[in-house]
């Protein structure tokens, strides 16, 4: 995971990326390349002279100059030219030409942006690609079927591209696609491939919802887990198959998921209340169909677990929320209130509910309710500010990550708090709003990524910077010789360090003759 240690506003957070960020070609060229003080020539001359050393902190610059830009992306080292496919802040229009880029990776660095529109032609390379191995004889047609599979599971957006691909056999991977699509999506796919030229695929489509709809027997039951799970959690089962589950003849894995289900008899749910699987009785938790008694049966069980998983039950109401004891460590996992999710780039942030509805939440006496208002970026000043100073870490750290007028003074607790999850300090590091004043007072603090924060502070003392680039830490040692505060002639004598080299020639204080110098007498 990549790390800003200034965490200045010109550099993004973005994950790391083994191509692109290998330590490659001279340290003070890497340095120079991610300056910002680096005027335009310096640039160009480290395109000509040291491409092999500019991807790294090109893929993190919102500051490349047009003429930078222009020429990187004509650039003939294929890594120069995926550190602008890579980079969020370069016009999406430049970025979208790379998707004709001969090198492969290139055009799949542009693909991998969660955030970007992407035209069709962003997939239809890469399937074409696995249709033409499978016209060579590369790949059978189910292997070509189960790569189009998994290049749809890989990025929903990709599953509209795979239903309507010239290759039927690619249209049908679309089918075993149906199950594994959110609902919203999930009627217009159905569309598609019920009209499809090739019978097989209307008919395997139609054949997908009968089996749906129609009761599961014990021998229907697939091997795979999660569509074990999936099965057993939301289709309808025979007395047969609810019988095998409870028997323990699966050895007691699919119980839980089963207590979830709708279709479930009401004696079937009613006998599982006193099941001795707490886990059972938080699947129980989840289901929309409790009655008041049932309700509070589960807010009164003995297993914490199971209290905490009914407390955010949407039938309760806050009275009967303060009611219940719960301990938020033991919650199921819930992407709209675990702290660590939003760090899961592969995964698109959950929906968002009504703006009235995380308003709500926000004054909820739940915790973990007030974490899923928390990750609302459009809830108003006023609130954000009662969340700021929730008394659940949870909540703050939550709104720290999330909401554009968090203060600074709770991203720095916040920073300070949960240091030991490094990814979420950079993150937080590279926010706006992430204070800079008065942070040379932790140049004394034990956690070395808080005595970092003395290299963004603009007033620190440069003898103290200096100190500091003594520091046991390494990380502490290359942050600060990229503090602006320390002395020119200080910076100009780490460019011959070899361990800082790279930082001190990143830091914005350094001359701009030397750096002219520097790039002219290390040229190949």
């Amino acid at each position: 995971m990549a790390d800003d240690h200034l965490g200045t506003s010109r550099v993004a957070y973005i994950r790391g990326d083994l191509w692109l960020d290998g330590p490659a070609g001279d340290p003070v060229a890497r340095g120079l390349a991610g300056n910002p003080a680096a005027p335009v020539d310096v640039l160009l001359r480290l395109l000509d002279n040291h491409a092999e050393a500019v991807p790294a902190a090109f893929r993190r610059r919102a500051d490349l100059p047009p003429a930078v830009v222009a020429a990187a992306i004509r650039h003939p080292v294929a890594r120069v030219r995926g550190a602008l496919a890579a980079n969020p802040h370069v016009d999406p229009v430049i970025r979208l030409r790379l998707l004709d880029d001969p090198e492969r990776r290139v055009f799949e660095l542009v693909r991998e942006d969660p955030d970007l529109a992407l035209p069709d032609r962003a997939f239809l390379r890469s399937l074409d690609r696995l249709v033409e191995q499978f016209r060579q004889g590369i790949m059978t047609s189910d292997e070509l079927r189960g790569e189009a599979f998994e290049f749809g599971i890989r990025d929903r957006r990709a599953v509209p591209v795979v239903a309507t691909h010239p290759e039927p056999l690619v249209r049908a991977a679309a089918v075993d696609l149906l199950g594994n699509v959110p609902e919203t999506s999930r009627e217009q796919l159905r569309e598609t491939l019920l009209h499809d030229d090739v019978p097989e695929i209307r008919a395997a489509t139609a054949h997908f919802y009968a089996e749906r709809e129609r009761v599961q027997e014990p021998a229907d039951l697939p091997g795979n887990g999660y569509a074990y799970r999936d099965m057993l959690s939301s289709l309808r089962l025979s007395p047969t198959l609810i019988e095998h589950v409870l028997s323990g003849r699966d050895r007691g894995r699919g119980v839980d998921a089963m207590a979830a289900n709708p279709n479930l008899p009401p004696e079937v749910v009613e006998a599982l209340f006193d099941h001795p699987s707490a886990d059972v009785r938080c699947g129980l938790a989840q289901r929309d169909d409790l009655t008041r008694a049932q309700l509070a049966r589960l807010a009164a069980d003995p297993d914490v677990s199971v209290r905490t998983a009914i407390s955010v039950h949407p039938a309760l109401s806050e009275m009967d929320r303060a009611a219940i004891d719960i301990d938020v460590t033991t919650a199921p996992y819930d992407r709209r209130t675990a702290l660590f999710w939003h760090n899961r780039a592969e995964l698109p942030s959950p929906p968002l509910p009504p703006l009235a509805e995380s308003v709500r939440l926000a004054v909820s006496v739940n915790p973990l309710l007030r974490r899923r208002a928390a990750v609302d970026p459009r809830l108003p000043a006023d609130v954000a500010a009662v969340l700021s100073d929730d008394p659940d870490s949870g909540v703050r750290t939550l709104l720290a990550h999330h909401h554009p007028s968090a203060p600074p003074d709770l991203l720095l607790r916040v920073y300070r708090e949960y240091e030991h999850c490094q990814c979420r300090g950079s993150r937080l590091l590279a926010l706006p709003n992430f204070p800079t004043a008065a942070l040379a007072r932790f140049a004394e603090d034990q956690a070395p990524a808080v005595r970092r924060l003395v290299a963004r502070d603009p007033q620190a003392d440069p003898t103290l910077v200096d100190r500091l680039t003594h520091d046991p830490d390494a990380a502490v040692r290359e942050a600060m010789a990229a503090c602006p505060q320390l002395p020119a002639d200080r910076i100009i004598e780490l460019l011959d360090h070899a361990e800082l080299a790279e930082s001190a020639a990143a830091n914005p204080s350094l001359p701009v003759q030397v750096m002219r110098e520097r790039v002219a007498s290390s040229a190949p």
